[in-house]
């Protein structure tokens, strides 16, 4: 890999599983962190690990969104904070879980960008990396959670389009299973969490770390947009044919 041409980051999602990762890699580069999250007593363990920056914020609350971020100057964009509700489909779910999914998984991202690419574009300098899912580029299991991260990809392809004339970069990372607290938290069932968990042997946290050291220390003349990485034992794609009724 190349040097990576940047110095300090925002890292949302930074309490725990990637979000945590991405923060030890980047510091281990010599990169200033800020690492955001919810939980004020896991910001401040990594704080001390990483010498990173802890932001305790809510990335759903808006108006404090914009008001601890706005002025920040950063040159990477990590934008990784999300959540697993959405799984139950559509027609079932409550009007809470259709709300907080979207809000967190792709609204925050939305203004986080609205916050911080304009100061990368006054100083033609920055990499906007946007964790996305394989979720948002197949039909596997909701439209909820698969609307969410179908609207991540969307908006980075069209973010390329919206940032021409600028050196500023843009990578989606799609992951499939990896071992974090998602699906503890996506799923109320323990026995369906220790199934997803246990059946294959599903990618960690640092892999995906180092995913975006990748994209991060490609050659500036390089844009790595996308990113696909699944376990060697997970794969999407096949097609799905069931009656409608056991008669049929």
């Amino acid at each position: 890999m190349h040097q990576i041409p940047y110095k300090t980051a925002l890292v949302t999602g930074a309490s725990s599983g990637i979000g945590s990762s991405v923060v030890k890699a980047l510091t281990e580069q010599g990169i200033t962190a800020y690492a955001l999250a919810r939980r004020a007593d896991r910001l401040n363990s990594l704080a001390k690990q990483t010498g990173a920056t802890p932001i305790v914020l809510d990335i759903c609350d808006t108006d404090e969104l914009y008001r601890q971020l706005t002025g920040l100057e950063v040159d990477i964009l990590v934008s990784n904070a999300g959540l697993g509700i959405g799984s139950t489909p559509l027609h079932k779910a409550s009007r809470e879980e259709v709300t907080t999914a979207m809000n967190t998984n792709l609204l925050a991202a939305m203004h986080l960008i609205n916050i911080i690419a304009p100061g990368m574009v006054a100083r033609s300098k920055g990499h906007i990396i946007h964790l996305g899912s394989i979720a948002g580029l197949y039909p596997l299991f909701s439209s909820v959670y698969g609307a969410s991260k179908g609207g991540i990809h969307m908006m980075c392809q069209n973010l390329r389009l919206e940032l021409k004339g600028t050196p500023i970069r843009c990578t989606e990372i799609c992951p499939g299973r990896v071992e974090t607290e998602f699906f503890e938290k996506a799923y109320k069932d323990p026995e369906v969490v220790k199934k997803i968990m246990t059946e294959i042997t599903l990618l960690k946290a640092e892999d995906i770390a180092d995913a975006v050291l990748y994209a991060l220390s490609a050659p500036a003349r390089v844009n790595i947009g996308l990113i696909e990485l699944t376990p060697t034992e997970q794969m999407a794609g096949g097609l799905v044919s069931q009656p409608a009724h056991p008669s049929i």
